[in-house]
């Protein structure tokens, strides 16, 4: 059910109404900042669009909220278009791309593009997970789940934000967009199997695990190498410099000052791992066992 300001918690922000689609919305959006009469409502967006009235008398409460609208006076339901949706408007006469890259901009500083912006800058995300965190930063309850759905539908609409594959989300003007998650990399180095090294079934036979075994060393030293060449070029935040106490935790805001702790407190998740290549990840395994067999040296108990 959509909700008007009045409706909402203090604390609550404006979310896009559910009874909509998104690419609906988005045609409501262009014929209500297209309008050159003194108002425009919901009778007339009907008229412009062919959708239903009801439903277009319930968009714009979102556009008053994003800088869109603004109250044209007489009736609460009468708006006209900002200098903002004018200009959209202007651009939209241009073309599609044109309205859709001024409307993006008109957009780019709301609390919901700040979100998705600051969420994917490290990489591709989960669908569902920008969902949640729409919602969590709208300050909503979960029975208005639908409309954060909408509300990245209706990003996804304006190119903000785009599909890239498995359910996964980029941001569009991102370094990474269009780059292959890691799992579905491919390795220029890697060097196929002669035959005879494996079984029908897959399994390597006894000269196979014997050579392995031999070239384990290095292979190690190697991988050791590089990981200490990547490591150089990483920029690794300091140690604090400051005591903090025992329940203090860590600032989970990417863009605060990080240090080692910060850094290394949050939990690595399932979807963080697959933006590592398979070398990377045997790493990973490698370094966290070493650290937990130190770990457990110091702490004088078994190591796992």
């Amino acid at each position: 059910m959509a909700q008007g300001r009045s409706q909402l918690e203090p604390d609550e922000r404006l979310l896009p109404i559910s009874k909509m689609r998104a690419d609906e919305q988005l045609r409501v959006i262009r014929a209500a900042c297209s309008s050159t009469a003194s108002f425009v409502n919901a009778t007339r967006i009907a008229e412009a669009t062919g959708l239903d009235a009801k439903k277009c008398g319930l968009v714009p409460a979102f556009l008053l909220e994003t800088g869109l609208l603004k109250k044209a006076g007489g009736h609460f339901s009468r708006y006209r278009p900002t200098a903002t949706g004018a200009q959209i408007a202007a651009a939209w006469q241009e073309g599609d791309e044109s309205g859709l890259r001024a409307l993006r901009s008109a957009w780019s500083d709301q609390w919901f593009a700040l979100t998705l912006r600051d969420r994917l800058q490290h990489g591709p995300v989960p669908r569902d997970g920008l969902v949640a965190r729409l919602l969590k930063t709208a300050r909503a309850e979960t029975r208005r789940m639908r409309q954060a759905e909408v509300l990245l539908d209706l990003l996804v609409a304006v190119r903000m934000v785009a599909p890239d594959s498995d359910g996964f989300m980029i941001w569009r003007d991102s370094p990474v967009h269009g780059t292959p998650h890691a799992h579905d990399r491919t390795d220029d180095t890697a060097t196929p199997s002669p035959p005879g090294d494996a079984h029908d079934d897959g399994t390597p036979d006894e000269g196979a695990r014997s050579d392995s075994s031999s070239r384990a060393q290095p292979e190690s030293e190697t991988h050791h190498s590089e990981s200490d060449t990547s490591t150089q070029g990483a920029d690794i935040p300091p140690p604090r410099q400051e005591s903090v106490g025992p329940s203090a935790a860590p600032s989970s805001d990417v863009n605060a000052d990080l240090d080692l702790l910060a850094l290394l407190c949050p939990p690595i998740l399932l979807a963080d791992l697959i933006r590592l290549s398979p070398e990377e990840v045997m790493q990973l395994h490698g370094h966290l066992r070493g650290l937990a067999t130190l770990t457990a040296k110091l702490r004088g108990q078994a190591a796992l």
